[in-house]
């Protein structure tokens, strides 16, 4: 119940919006059962807006989280992934978009041996690397 003057600037922090507990407990949880329907169906549709809301919202908004969930699913499926960072010394910059200040270093895990020989295979171009690679001296 705010009043907001004509002509006035306004900006919605969604970092913060996003992560408010009286809409999502335990906010810093990985929980994606809050995103079922019977879950969300009781919250403020405005409550989780990534793509924007209202009039205006981006219109490939039902592709990109389409998208998003096959590369992210295809990826996860082969290999873990691992932070080096710790969550309390990640800084933001509020560009744009919301992005880290500097750039995230992790770890990526093949899922099997299997994939990841084939991973450090295909990384090489010539076998002098992959005989590097194993340790084997080459002449």
């Amino acid at each position: 119940e705010y009043v907001i003057p004509k002509g006035t600037d306004t900006a919605i922090f969604t970092y913060a919006l996003h992560r408010d507990p009286k809409h999502f407990p335990e906010p810093l949880s990985f929980k994606p059962e809050r995103f079922f329907p019977e879950n969300s169906a009781q919250r403020n549709p405005y409550a989780y807006v990534p793509f924007s809301a209202g009039p205006r919202n981006c219109i490939g908004q039902k592709f990109a989280l389409m998208e998003e969930k096959v590369v992210l699913s295809s990826f996860l499926r082969k290999y873990r992934v691992e932070s080096l960072e710790k969550i309390e010394d990640l800084k933001l910059a509020g560009d744009l978009l919301l992005r880290p200040e500097k750039q995230l270093e992790v770890k990526i895990f093949p899922r099997n041996l299997f994939l990841w020989l084939v991973f450090v295979l295909h990384s090489f171009c010539n076998i002098k690397n992959i005989l590097l690679f194993f340790s084997i001296s080459y002449r």
